[in-house]
């Protein structure tokens, strides 16, 4: 019988027919290929025997080596069974399995949120340069009121737009305060100068030390509005209120008591040079707790022919805690005649909570004129005051009043919102 030997030319040929047979063998192994694990087909044909001789030009075809450091090994050979002799064969090769993928890199936690600061309780703007301190603050007042003498006709109004400038160094304070809501905006610029053995000068445009309530801050005060006596005194009669001028004061121990007088610019009477006037004042301070004083103005005059005005004040004020009590009582000379005034009011806190307060508040007022002009003032006022903190409060009131010159009392009632900076 003869034996068929293939050629070199038939041996692709060979290869192509039985790659079916490797598709079927890499079908088989299923298991290696669930562990993760390559089967590659490599066909290798027959080995020829040793007696026989290659035909002239045909090659031996070696088996694929196994490359340096592989792990794999021939698993199985598949050869036709009605295939002849020395066909060829489809080895099933095992390769290594696939190295794993890298497991990924952990990702990092966010940061956790910081909570932000918490915010400074609000403070008037300050600002220190060399000794320097400098204080910047204001008011801001907003009222309405309704009065019988104008049949309840209702007003709302900006009552106080301030704003106010400190600035201070040991021994020495300069303020500066304007008023927007007001058609004379500058209030009150002055310097004052704390000197050696209680000695203190203040000189510039402020108030002179006259008449308790028109020196109490309106801030402070728990009425709206300074009251009938002051009014009639200060507003009509230019008897105090600020002026350009300046005091010289003795305060010993430690300001218990307080002498002072001063000299300040008069209202004009027609003439081009203003006159002077003077003030003087005399305060002591019993226990922390009770003041007592007395005080003196007189206006100057040019002419002869211009009535004299000059007052004297005596003044009690406690401050006892909750509890507050001012007394004053005044006589005096103005152009309409003589006269004489008093007044007073008294206030107590009650508290609410930390920082919520409520201060009821009640208070009277008189004022008599004599020859050559009569006539009588009077007032009494009721209400209280809603404070918040430091910085906000809610004034309510009702007041029935007579003014110099009225035939007859009216009511008014008022309510103002109050804060400052």
């Amino acid at each position: 019988m003869l034996a068929y030997r293939p050629t070199r030319r038939a041996l692709p040929l060979l290869l192509l027919l039985s790659s079916p047979c490797a598709a079927l063998a890499a079908e088989g192994s299923a298991a290696p290929a669930a562990r993760g694990e390559r089967e590659v087909a490599v066909a290798t044909p027959a080995a020829v025997p040793d007696t026989d001789r290659p035909l002239a030009g045909q090659a031996d075809v070696p088996a694929a080596p196994a490359t340096a450091g592989a792990a794999s090994a021939r698993e199985a050979t598949y050869s036709p069974p009605d295939a002849p002799a020395g066909t060829a064969r489809v080895e099933v090769v095992r390769a290594a399995p696939l190295p794993a993928a890298p497991a990924p890199a952990p990702r990092a936690a966010p940061p956790a949120p910081v909570a932000p600061p918490p915010s400074p309780v609000a403070e008037p703007i300050r600002a220190r340069r060399e000794g320097l301190q400098i204080e910047v603050g204001g008011q801001v007042f907003v009222g309405g009121a309704a009065d019988a003498r104008d049949g309840w006709k209702r007003d709302v109004a900006l009552d106080r737009a301030r704003i106010e400038v400190r600035g201070s160094m040991p021994g020495l304070l300069t303020v500066i305060e304007a008023d927007v809501a007001d058609t004379k905006p500058l209030k009150d610029a002055f310097v004052r100068l704390d000197g050696p053995s209680s000695t203190r000068l203040t000189a510039g445009r402020f108030k002179p030390p006259f008449l308790e309530r028109e020196t109490a801050s309106a801030w402070k005060l728990p009425r709206i509005g300074r009251g009938v006596v002051n009014d009639y005194l200060v507003d009509r009669n230019e008897m105090g209120g600020r002026r350009v001028g300046a005091v010289g004061a003795l305060r010993p121990w430690d300001g218990a008591v307080e002498l002072s007088a001063g000299v300040f610019q008069g209202t004009p009477n027609g003439d081009e040079k203003p006159p002077q006037d003077y003030v003087a004042r005399a305060a002591v301070r019993l226990a922390g707790a009770l003041e007592l004083g007395a005080a003196g103005y007189r206006a100057g005059r040019s002419t002869p022919d211009v009535p004299r005005r000059e007052a004297a004040s005596a003044f009690a004020a406690l401050d006892a805690g909750p509890l507050a009590v001012s007394l004053e009582g005044l006589t005096g000379h103005i152009q309409q005649g003589t006269f004489t005034a008093g007044l007073g009011l008294v206030e107590y806190t009650i508290p609410l909570g930390k920082r919520l307060r409520v201060t009821p508040m009640a208070g009277l007022e008189a004022l008599r004129l004599r020859a050559p002009a009569q006539g009588t003032g009077s007032s009494a006022v009721a209400g209280a005051v809603l404070g918040f903190g430091e910085g906000l409060k809610l004034k309510v009131q009702g007041e029935r009043a007579r003014r110099p010159g009225e035939t007859a009392p009216a009511n008014a009632i008022a309510v103002q919102l109050a804060t400052r900076f």
